[in-house]
């Protein structure tokens, strides 16, 4: 799976977990979201059968600002659901 496919995948999931006010979103933090992240680049790794350092820190560090790419698609989320 590419990261920005998996990125998509997973900013999508915990946004709408915060527009549907799931309990479950209040226990994302900064450890699972690292977690997570190391695991989706290690599944990259695996399908490409090689490292590249340059783009494993880009994507590590767009993942460090996780909660604005989850609450700015959870804010446009509610804004698309309200009627004009």
């Amino acid at each position: 799976m590419e990261p920005s496919t998996a990125f998509g995948k997973w900013v999508q999931e915990q946004a709408e977990l915060q527009v549907n006010d799931d309990l479950s979103a209040q226990t994302l933090d900064d450890r699972r979201v690292a977690s997570w992240a190391g695991e989706t680049v290690e599944e990259c790794v695996k399908l490409v059968q090689t490292r590249d350092a340059g783009a494993e820190d880009i994507f590590l560090r767009h993942m460090s600002y996780w909660r604005q790419h989850v609450f700015d698609l959870a804010s446009s989320i509610r804004r698309r659901g309200q009627s004009d």
